[in-house]
């Protein structure tokens, strides 16, 4: 929906970067929802190399980074407040170093701060002092157990108690799936010994469930593209929108 900036240029309290994979249909359309009046957010998208064509996997999705530097490149002149590399595998799948040297690349290039979707996740998740964690992911099984790995070597103390991968090898099925995938099979994840619900995938459509499965789980539910909007708005020193769970009234 339009919304009138008061004669202001987009962007008058916050100046958004954010680059994407290639088969990403989702980021756009959920920043657009969690975006205050007057932040703006424009998108870079990565390229795919014909090396890392078929199906999703840790060696496809590292490939592909390789094109992070041009993607972020392509942000140059925008005179950004923030940069964010909004794509959980992309950030997670090398470990801990390897998402630090990301945002360092991307803070060198822009001259702005930097975040991942994984660091806004370890943030969110030691804001809420998870200990916990149920983690639902689209991703193939071997992704998820790279995943599980990276949390509980970058959360001190934290616990996947329990986990589901879904196995959608295509990055584009998963941006087609619509919200009410998400709640059903989030359902259908053990959540009984949890005390944090993530739902991983910034190409995947969630955020408009946040509410209803905090309702239902009587518990944190946290979403790649929530965790990352959070962290951005964190950055800019700006609240959140209410509207999109309970982390959004962190501070």
């Amino acid at each position: 929906m339009w919304e009138d900036q008061g004669g202001k240029m987009y962007g008058w309290r916050g100046r958004v970067g954010v680059i994407v994979s290639p088969p990403n249909t989702v980021v756009e359309g959920e920043f657009a929802q969690m975006a205050p009046r007057g932040v703006s957010v424009h998108v870079s998208r990565l390229d795919r190399p014909p090396q890392a064509a078929g199906p999703l996997s840790r060696d496809a999705v590292l490939e592909t980074n390789r094109d992070l530097p041009r993607a972020t490149g392509g942000l140059s002149e925008l005179r950004l407040d923030v940069v964010a590399f909004a794509h959980t595998a992309g950030s997670m799948m090398g470990g801990v170093k390897y998402d630090v040297d990301l945002a360092a690349m991307m803070e060198e290039k822009l001259g702005c701060p930097a975040v991942t979707t994984t660091s806004a996740v370890v943030e969110a998740l030691k804001t809420l002092n998870s200990q916990r964690l149920a983690l639902l992911t689209p991703y193939p099984q071997e992704m998820t157990h790279r995943e599980v790995e990276y949390l509980e070597a970058a959360v001190p103390g934290l616990e996947v108690v329990s986990q589901r991968s879904m196995g959608i090898e295509s990055g584009l099925a998963i941006g087609d799936m619509g919200p009410n995938v998400a709640y059903r099979e989030a359902r259908q994840i053990d959540a009984s010994q949890a005390d944090t619900l993530f739902l991983s995938g910034t190409n995947w459509r969630t955020i408009e469930l946040i509410p209803a499965m905090e309702a239902d789980l009587k518990m944190p539910v946290i979403t790649a593209n929530q965790v990352t909007m959070w962290s951005i708005l964190k950055k800019l020193g700006i609240d959140a929108r209410p509207g999109f769970g309970s982390l959004f009234g962190q501070g």
